[in-house]
């Protein structure tokens, strides 16, 4: 159970990056107001309490967890499709 979960916190990561690095419009002023928020790191803090937090709850047995979590991450996977959406048009 602990390794699906940092296997998704991974996955998170990399969508969090995507977004930041991401070419065109949309993902640039979604940059820029992430990078107001901690100078750009805040949204890795997140990212990062997010998965201590899913990690503390999967190493003490809560099963739950991966569908908390499991959730968080496909919300993560749409923004990103959607983001990618937005900036074709």
């Amino acid at each position: 159970m602990i390794w699906i979960i940092f296997m998704m916190g991974v996955c998170n990561f990399f969508l969090h990056r995507s977004v930041m690095e991401g070419r065109g419009p949309v993902f640039a002023e979604v940059a820029q107001a992430l990078h107001r928020f901690a100078g750009g790191y805040g949204g890795y803090v997140v990212e990062f309490l997010f998965l201590v937090g899913a990690l503390w709850f999967a190493k003490s047995g809560q099963s739950i967890i991966l569908f908390f979590y499991g959730g968080y991450t496909a919300l993560n996977i749409g923004t990103y499709m959607m983001l990618k959406h937005m900036n074709r048009r």
